[in-house]
């Protein structure tokens, strides 16, 4: 991909000076003193200038860090044309370290809106991008319409991209469309098609899809209860990293949810929790030792060596 660099980023350079002739005139031949009072009393055509200035050096001391935070300002109002100057930022390391990743979405954020420059280097963008990661692209793009931290929030285009990665069998994109709706963001609440979502998002091994349908089963929450179901669910989503779901087991075989009580089986699940930096495993098992003999407790630290080795540590806790 970066093979594709030194074209794009020619053009990028001449598409930044084209974008920065073509404001209006009312901001862009503005000095530099009244572009600053405009863009720090929120005026986003102001603060993409103002970036576009800091970026090449105009009227003030060139600053790509500078550029990205004022392009930030005016993308957090909607205002497209930074979208396309954020995403040649990341392309090109102006500012911030480069990120193909990042670039994607500032293009795709562009292009959605319209923009002829974000389209055009989208698609160069997405020659060196498998379909994998044009699904994660797609699925960035709409978490940013989706939170509306960084753009102006909007379901509608949420529900557009997650669709788009989802149909790309992207586990994640799955999963946040039966969180849509769930909540009813954007489209009537539908329990029933946020099943359907989840489901097919825990089918293609998104693990925390995998334990929502687990604890869905598990109380009986707009499904049968399942506990045999549940437990098993449990335990794929504790072989792929999701504490909260070695908790759930501990819990189960605590209460004898389900199957005969084993209070010391459960120690060992609250052992492994706590092991990978959990907090409430932590107190769940100091509680819980407090309650059992010392002979039941060592047995439980035996036993929590098995469970950890069939469990996946937290993605956080992974050292390169």
């Amino acid at each position: 991909m970066r093979a594709l660099a030194l074209a794009l980023a020619l053009t990028v350079v001449l598409l930044i000076a084209s974008l920065h002739a073509q404001q209006t005139k009312s901001v862009g031949n503005l000095p530099v003193a009244e572009l600053e009072r405009l863009a720090e009393n929120g005026d986003p055509a102001a603060q993409n200038e103002l970036g576009v200035r800091y970026r090449l050096g105009n009227d003030v001391e060139k600053s790509p860090t500078k550029a990205v935070q004022w392009y930030l300002k005016a993308a957090r109002q909607g205002y497209s044309r930074a979208y396309f100057n954020l995403g040649t930022a990341y392309y090109n390391g102006d500012g911030v370290n480069v990120n193909d990743s990042e670039s994607c979405v500032w293009f795709t954020l562009a292009a959605d809106a319209g923009d002829e420059h974000g389209q055009e280097a989208l698609a160069r963008t997405r020659q060196g991008f498998t379909a994998p990661q044009v699904a994660d692209c797609e699925v960035s793009a709409a978490t940013a319409y989706l939170s509306g931290n960084l753009i102006k929030q909007d379901y509608g285009r949420a529900l557009h991209w997650y669709q788009e990665a989802a149909d790309a069998k992207n586990g994640l994109a799955c999963e946040r469309l039966a969180y849509m709706y769930q909540r009813g963001l954007g489209v009537p609440p539908d329990p029933q098609e946020s099943l359907k979502w989840l489901k097919r998002s825990a089918d293609l091994r998104y693990v925390p899809a995998i334990y929502e349908l687990g604890y869905m089963y598990d109380k009986g929450m707009g499904v049968p209860r399942d506990i045999v179901k549940a437990k098993k669910m449990y335990e794929l989503a504790a072989a792929g990293g999701q504490v909260e779901a070695l908790l759930a087991l501990g819990d189960m075989y605590e209460q004898g949810r389900g199957f005969k009580q084993d209070r010391q089986e459960a120690l060992a699940y609250y052992f492994v929790a706590a092991q990978f930096g959990n907090p409430d495993g932590r107190a769940l098992a100091d509680k819980l030792s407090a309650q059992l003999t010392p002979k039941q407790v060592a047995a439980a630290k035996d036993a929590s060596k098995r469970i950890a080795l069939l469990s996946k540590p937290p993605l956080a806790l992974v050292k390169k």
